[in-house]
């Protein structure tokens, strides 16, 4: 007979305990996790510790209840209150983790449409990580499938040692759920107006503010919502037409004498003489020359360091990535449909349309989008067998090499893009022996030399290929445009270091401090005389431009982004500049329309076209010959 205990159980169990009890646990473990987060964050920031002192504490609390219901979920679906947890605390990990090095490379925080472009990551880590790169990835791949196995036997076998009853894991599902929805959508309902008052706001138009302010948490969360493109203001054909200034226009006809175009992107082309920094000798001497004798300037690039896929979007459609978020990329996440552009322009005019890039032709979704930009074809890696190197990369020797081969069929007049390769980063490898520009003086710490001198040689080997490709197209009796540019400055060393280091670049970022990093080189060469004119506008002004120069005249969009070019040559995410040399406010809110013919009243153009040809019913499409075009009552 079982012996009975002298103390009765109800001295001590008088109720039965809550099942959510642990609820309080998941909330401090939360609010942990989120000061690990971003101590750490701020920890490897350039400003250290003392950048915790920005984040807004209301923020924070509405992070620590993000990841209190996201963890929440977790636990109401599979009843596992520690591997909950744990799947929130590495994911955490490897979030900050990435953010960190995005930041250390680039400047720019980790933005959640990062995680749909892994092909990138994959492609790019050999060189990432020399020697290293495709084991680290494999590895991490491996330790994840590995987690996660281990994780779903655990779920599917254990016990659980925090168990919901049926009824509360639907109703803190439910909740949870709730939470999550009212803050990711919190901009488009009343309690907008209460987060406003505590200094919570959505600062799409600058994601780096928006993280100091707001935390990695919110940032995250809020920009999945934020990749909508929104008109700014109401939207109709009627209104559309008004803001082309009439009718969308018919695309262009060829002159009796056409002219073939080459558009030669160069990858990271810059003048490094403007660093201050001695050299023992020009590593551009051609481009140089060219420069002083056609038409020739600058160009103001949406990117810094990468990000060439927005270059390319502005040069070929005369847009502006300013409109879309901060770091998104209109390649992925807009270019869904055929657009108008220059290669469509072109080959409604009668030209073969080809483009060229010696690296995989996923990257940045080149192979879906060139087609919808007017591509007739596609030269990617795969079709550089066996080519000639530069470092990692294929030399622009190959790339003219193909270039001029496909100028030699003139029976049909060419338009043609070439985005190089070879002197894109990284610059911290081995030295080769090849290197014939030494950088001079003691202004850079060894590790930049190293990057400088990797880098300049690079380019003196750009500068020779151009050398060629010009000497060629001179012999040439067809008319030939070849436009020669850069994507974007070189990232030559994390946190603008080189920069830092020569005096080219220091804070605090001004609009003039901003321009300066965003210049690049650009050169208008011909074989027939052009009045030379200097240049010094945005990369999505230079199209009008190619059209005019190869003799078509650009319809509807393209004369009005020629006509915007003269009075706000500099449209940029941050940088706003007119004619005039004045920068302007980017944020500018006017109350009601914008006066007619002010700035704002251009941007407000601006704007509404390119979400009307991005993500509207693209009334402003070209329209073919002998079409009449109707507004829509």
């Amino acid at each position: 007979m079982a012996r009975r205990s002298r103390i009765p159980e109800t001295l001590f169990y008088q109720q039965p305990r809550s099942k959510l009890w642990p609820l309080a646990g998941v909330i401090l473990v939360s609010a942990l996790l989120v000061g690990a987060m971003e101590l750490t964050i701020a920890a490897f920031s350039s400003v250290g510790l003392e950048g915790i002192s920005q984040r807004n504490i209301y923020s924070m609390l509405i992070s620590v209840g993000v990841i209190t219901t996201v963890s929440s979920l977790l636990w109401a679906a599979t009843n596992r209150l520690g591997i909950s947890l744990a799947l929130v605390a590495s994911a955490m990990l490897f979030t900050l983790t990435l953010h960190i090095r995005k930041v250390q490379l680039i400047d720019r925080p980790l933005m959640p449409w990062d995680f749909l472009e892994w092909r990138h990551v994959t492609s790019l880590a050999p060189t990432l990580l020399p020697g290293g790169g495709a084991v680290a990835a494999i590895g991490s791949c491996l330790l994840l499938v590995a987690m996660l196995v281990v994780m779903a036997r655990a779920v599917a076998r254990g016990e659980p040692r925090h168990p919901l009853p049926r009824a509360g894991r639907r109703y803190l599902a439910l909740a949870s759920l709730a939470y999550l929805l009212v803050i990711i959508f919190q901009q488009h309902l009343p309690v907008r107006r209460v987060f406003n008052r505590f200094g919570i706001y959505h600062q799409v138009w600058d994601q780096r503010s928006n993280y100091q302010v707001n935390g990695l948490t919110l940032m995250m969360l809020w920009n999945w919502e934020g990749l909508r493109l929104t008109p700014g203001s109401e939207y109709s054909q009627k209104q559309v037409h008004a803001a082309l200034g009439g009718s969308p226009g018919v695309a262009p006809t060829a002159p009796e004498e056409p002219v073939d175009i080459v558009v030669f992107m160069a990858e990271s082309l810059w003048d490094p003489t403007q660093l201050g920094v001695p050299l023992s000798a020009d590593p551009l001497p051609f481009v140089r020359s060219l420069m002083q004798r056609h038409t020739s300037g600058h160009l103001i690039s949406p990117a810094f360091g990468g990000g060439t896929a927005n270059a390319e979007f502005e040069l070929l459609t005369g847009m502006s990535s300013a409109f879309a978020p901060e770091g998104s990329f209109p390649y992925q996440h807009y270019v869904l449909r055929p657009l108008d552009a220059l290669p469509s322009l072109f080959r409604r005019a009668g030209y073969r349309t080809v483009a060229m890039h010696p690296f995989h032709a996923f990257y940045w979704s080149r192979d879906v989008v060139y087609p919808l930009l007017g591509f007739d074809a596609f030269q990617s890696l795969t079709d550089f067998p066996s080519p000639r190197l530069e470092g990692p990369w294929v030399s622009d020797e190959e790339v003219v090499d193909h270039i001029l081969q496909e100028l030699a069929d003139e029976r049909q007049p060419r338009f043609i893009m070439a985005v190089t390769m070879s002197t894109h980063g990284p610059y911290n490898l081995p030295l080769t022996g090849d290197e014939q520009i030494d950088v001079l003086g003691e202004k850079l710490s060894p590790d930049n030399r190293l990057l400088l001198k990797s880098y300049v040689h690079k380019l003196r080997q750009m500068d020779k290929a151009v050398e060629r490709l010009v000497r060629q197209l001179e012999t040439r009796k067809r008319k030939t445009l070849l436009v020669l540019f850069g994507d974007h400055l070189p990232m030559l060393g994390p946190d603008y270091s080189t920069y830092r280091e020569a005096g080219f670049f220091k804070e605090p970022w001004t609009d003039a401090q901003r321009e300066r990093m965003a210049e690049v080189p650009v050169v208008l060469w011909t074989n027939f005389p052009v009045p030379r004119q200097d240049l010094h506008m945005s990369i999505s002004m230079l199209a009008p431009r190619i059209l005019e120069t190869a003799g078509l005249r650009p319809p509807g969009f393209f004369a009005f982004v020629s006509e915007m070019s003269k009075v706000l040559p500099v449209v940029r995410n941050d940088l706003v500049r007119n004619a005039e040399g004045a920068y302007l406010p980017v944020d500018s809110q006017t109350s009601g329309e914008p006066a007619p013919g002010s700035w704002e009243d251009w941007m407000r153009r601006y704007r509404l076209l390119t979400y009307d040809r991005l993500a509207g019913d693209n009334f402003s499409a070209v329209q073919a010959a002998g079409a009449v075009s109707v507004d829509a009552p």
